[in-house]
């Protein structure tokens, strides 16, 4: 399991809890989020009162439509309960934020009571998301209708490729046929995705179906 960390969450205790698992962990810059579990689900972690005064400051929906536009997986963290906190704030007001979360941004809400148990949380996840990354099914649901939505959507199935990423991959490449005939090299050219991904997004378009487990 593999656990990139935003190096402004060591002062949370988390890190030194994760040490002590069979996790490995990479500190650095996370560009969205606080934690990255297995390059797949990203993670805003906030306290419950840090929640609030994102709230309060119009961080939090500034983050949430970054997630939302740049991960393919991303999750809000509350740590403790936004209800009790030592700040005065409309409950009413909570409320509309963890709807507006969840209803409108369409970001899943995980809610913790202390840093042990949001790390026993991170390993559950990465211990599902390893379980299931074999088992993946057909996406359903929704069927875009314009060709623009569908080029954004075949794109969009690609490794660590979401929305934003998928427009620059068209807007670079101008079609997606050429996207997918292009090399390492031309791909890693595309803002946002760097070598790793590259070849991972190689990998899934050149090899046999019959290697593939």
């Amino acid at each position: 399991m593999k656990i990139r960390v935003d190096f402004r969450e060591r002062a949370s205790g988390i890190v030194d809890l994760l040490r002590e698992e069979e996790v490995t962990l990479e500190i650095g810059q996370v560009p969205y989020g606080d934690y990255i579990i297995n390059e797949a689900i990203t993670i805003e972690r906030k306290t419950a009162r840090d929640f609030l005064i994102s709230i309060i400051d119009g961080r939090l929906f500034n983050q949430l439509s970054n997630l939302k536009k740049n991960c393919i997986h991303p999750l809000l963290l509350i740590e403790g309960n936004p209800f009790e906190t030592d700040l005065q704030f409309d409950p009413m007001a909570i409320k509309g934020a963890l709807v507006s979360t969840q209803a409108i941004w369409y970001i899943p809400i995980v809610s913790s009571e202390s840093i042990q148990e949001t790390k026993n949380i991170f390993l559950m996840m990465g211990r599902q998301e390893e379980s299931c990354s074999d088992v993946v099914p057909l996406r359903g649901g929704y069927r875009p209708k314009r060709l623009k939505s569908r080029q954004l959507y075949i794109l969009q199935g690609l490794p660590q490729v979401g929305p934003t990423v998928a427009r620059r991959l068209l807007d670079h490449f101008g079609s997606v046929s050429k996207m997918m005939q292009t090399s390492i090299e031309e791909l890693m050219r595309v803002e946002g995705i760097g070598k790793d991904i590259a070849k991972k997004i190689r990998d899934v378009l050149d090899a046999e179906w019959k290697q593939v487990i």
